[in-house]
């Protein structure tokens, strides 16, 4: 028996182009999706699977859950900086407390310590002891009572005395008028230098400075004048004595400058 032949059109390449060209474009579509799928947001793809009207509802419970998560955390941070204070003013409060107990313990001991005829206010030393009962308190095996009694006991509050007046001021005394300073003339100095004309006198100090400057600090320099001639020497001073103006005369002549003590007196130099 022939077998029937199966029914087929021919093949038209120009009609199964654009099917092939379809298919590709959708599969490279399909392949980039999968790929930027892994760059969207997760609430995107959340929105993209969820139906629109369970989408608003989601969105809205997510964002409540974020808004509540950042109050809870500063509520929490103002929460560990209340404890954080309550934290010092417990120790602030310590300390007053441990403070306040050395004070209870040390002042009745010094109270004690006084004389009865010391200069205190003895009428609030029993301000805090009420006219109250015994207080018994039973313990294992016995009991105990706790009396109150005063500090003093016996001794009444005396009177406050009037602060006694001061003496009357005395009458200042009479202003002694300072004594005169005492000058004295005789000055020490040294004479230093050859003698010359009063008129180059100044030129023979600067030569001088120029080779004993620093041994001359604190000095002044005066022209003195020798007696029947016109020559003068030049005199530093003043000096605290004649062992400062030796002294001071052994390290000029070190320099090759003569000098020797001399008295501190003289003209001005004609600068």
């Amino acid at each position: 028996m022939q077998k029937p032949k199966r029914f087929s059109l021919p093949a038209d390449h120009a009609d199964v182009a654009p099917w092939a060209i379809a298919a590709l474009v959708c599969g490279a579509l399909a392949v980039a999706a999968v790929n930027l799928s892994a760059l969207l947001p997760s609430q995107v793809l959340g929105g993209l699977h969820t139906p629109y009207r369970d989408g608003a509802n989601y969105y809205q419970m997510r964002s409540q859950l974020s808004e509540l998560a950042e109050d809870r955390n500063r509520i929490m941070g103002e929460y560990r900086a209340l404890v954080a204070r309550f934290n010092l003013l417990d120790d602030d409060s310590g300390e007053a407390i441990r403070r306040l107990g050395a004070l209870e313990k040390s002042l009745p001991l010094l109270i004690e310590s006084l004389p009865l005829s010391s200069d205190i206010d003895r009428s609030l030393l029993t301000a805090s002891i009420s006219e109250a009962a015994e207080e018994i308190y039973e313990f294992d095996g016995g009991t105990m009572v706790v009396r109150y009694s005063p500090l003093f006991d016996g001794a009444a509050p005396r009177p406050t005395a009037d602060q006694p007046m001061p003496p009357p001021l005395a009458p200042p005394a009479p202003a002694v008028p300072a004594a005169a300073p005492v000058v004295d003339l005789a000055l020490q100095g040294v004479a230093i230098g050859r003698s010359v004309p009063l008129a180059e006198s100044a030129a023979l100090y600067a030569e001088i400075t120029e080779t004993a400057g620093m041994l001359l600090l604190g000095t002044s320099p005066l022209a003195a004048a020798s007696e029947g001639s016109d020559q003068s020497r030049i005199v530093l001073g003043p000096l605290p004595g004649l062992s400062s103006a030796q002294a001071l005369c052994a390290r000029i002549e070190r320099l090759d400058l003569p000098c020797e003590p001399a008295p501190y007196a003289g003209a001005p130099l004609p600068l």
